[in-house]
């Protein structure tokens, strides 16, 4: 189990550290690209955040 806490420790911090710096990678893929159509720029953030805080915190709780 401790291997699984790490990475979704590294996981979260991937995705908040993607999201506060705006990296391309995270937004110009054709998937995101399609999240960012249906949902809007605002609510992809939002989905990013909670993915990324969701991930941290099972895998600090996991430790």
């Amino acid at each position: 189990m401790e291997i699984l806490a790490i990475i979704l420790i590294v996981y979260g911090v991937l995705l908040l550290f993607g999201f506060l710096l705006q990296i391309p990678l995270i937004y110009n893929n054709p998937k995101s690209k399609a999240l960012i159509k249906m949902m809007g720029k605002t609510g992809y953030n939002i989905l990013i955040v909670v993915l990324g805080l969701t991930s941290l915190i099972v895998g600090i709780i996991l430790l």
